[in-house]
């Protein structure tokens, strides 16, 4: 294997005992992103609101950044996380998830790429994560269903002048104007709305099939399964036994 490009850093919630140092949490999240920043952004504000958003507090999200050098495609994260987890005293298979977060958007991949994706994250035992056509779609889902919308548009997410169609939407229909990608304000613009995402997100696709034609994400089912007490039991059960599928 060649030298990696990728690393793990440090927990994004890591607790700590007065007197008695950290506390290992019981769920560890690997999480390596397509995007540079704003994917770990929002999971980092998510986990410094655990107590606030209802997720366990013995869950944490370790991120598996990535530098300059690092292939963008899909497939290269993938191929680089498992490399650098390969490496890794922090990585235990048997108890850990390892979440590759990418969007399906139409310059992202090719359709044959895409199934090799889903074949190849299945076969390590990693969970992949797919927002189509981005993550603003899932950013988006805090303030709507969609049901405005028109989807077609949402797919094709054609530029305007330097931002995205769903960037645009988010930007001028949900945040007064100002929106950037690398600076996310999750405390102020998305902590509120988290659960209303996830139940806007199941009026979409999230499953992996439906993912690579179809507008949704399925990051809410993610999210879903970290909370404590989950809105729909049959939904976390959903997840935790379609690995192939969702």
């Amino acid at each position: 294997m060649g030298p990696n490009r990728m690393r793990i850093e440090q927990p994004y919630g890591y607790r700590f005992d007065q007197g008695l140092g950290p506390i290992e949490p019981k769920y560890k999240y690997f999480i390596a992103c397509e995007g540079k920043r704003t994917e770990y952004v929002y999971f980092k504000g998510l986990m410094r609101a655990k107590s606030e958003l209802g997720i366990d507090p013995l869950i944490d999200v370790i991120p598996i950044q990535h530098d300059s050098q690092t292939g963008s495609h899909p497939l290269s994260i993938l191929d680089e996380t498992q490399e650098v987890l390969y490496d890794s005293e922090r990585y235990f298979p048997e108890t850990d998830t390892v979440c590759i977060i990418v969007d399906r958007d139409a310059g992202s991949f090719f359709p044959t790429q895409y199934e090799e994706m889903v074949e190849q994250s299945a076969s390590l035992g990693f969970r992949l994560i797919v927002s189509n056509p981005c993550i603003e779609l899932w950013l988006l889902l805090h303030y709507t269903d969609l049901s405005n919308y028109d989807l077609q548009q949402i797919r094709e997410n054609r530029k305007r002048g330097n931002r995205t169609y769903t960037e645009i939407l988010l930007k001028d229909d949900h945040l007064q104007g100002s929106y950037n990608k690398h600076r996310i304000q999750f405390d102020r613009n998305f902590k509120p709305y988290v659960h209303r995402a996830i139940k806007n997100s199941k009026m979409h696709a999230t499953a992996l099939d439906q993912l690579k034609v179809n507008v949704g994400t399925n990051i809410g089912l993610l999210i879903g399964e970290m909370l404590k007490e989950p809105a729909d039991q049959a939904d976390t059960h959903s997840l935790s036994s379609c690995t192939h599928k969702c």
